[in-house]
C-alpha cells in the first residue's frame, strides 16, 4: 500500500526506530501521536518489515490514519496522523 503524503500535513516529529522492534516502536510512537495537533503527522522510520507490519496494524487498530508507507533503502518509513 503506498498513499501520498497530504502537503497540508506538517511533520511533528522523525523518530529513527531502527534499532527497535515489537513493542518498542509501538510505545514510542504512541507518546508522540498524543501531542500532535490536526494537520500534524509523525514519521517513523523502522529497520524491518515485521515492526512496519506491527506499526501499521497497530496504528489501524488505534484509529490513526496511514498517510504515507514506502521503503527507503534497508529501513521502512511510515508517516501516521490523528
Amino acid at each position: 500500500m503506498f498513499i501520498m503524503i497530504k502537503m497540508s500535513l506538517k511533520i511533528y516529529k522523525k523518530l529513527d526506530l531502527t534499532g527497535q522492534s515489537c513493542a518498542g516502536p509501538l510505545g514510542e510512537l504512541s507518546g508522540v501521536l498524543e501531542e500532535i495537533s490536526p494537520g500534524e503527522a509523525v514519521e517513523a522510520v523502522l529497520g524491518d518489515e515485521a515492526t512496519k507490519k506491527d506499526v501499521v496494524a497497530w496504528a489501524t487498530k488505534k484509529g490513526y490514519k496511514i498517510v504515507q508507507e514506502r521503503r527507503d533503502g534497508n529501513n521502512y518509513v511510515v508517516v501516521l496522523t490523528k
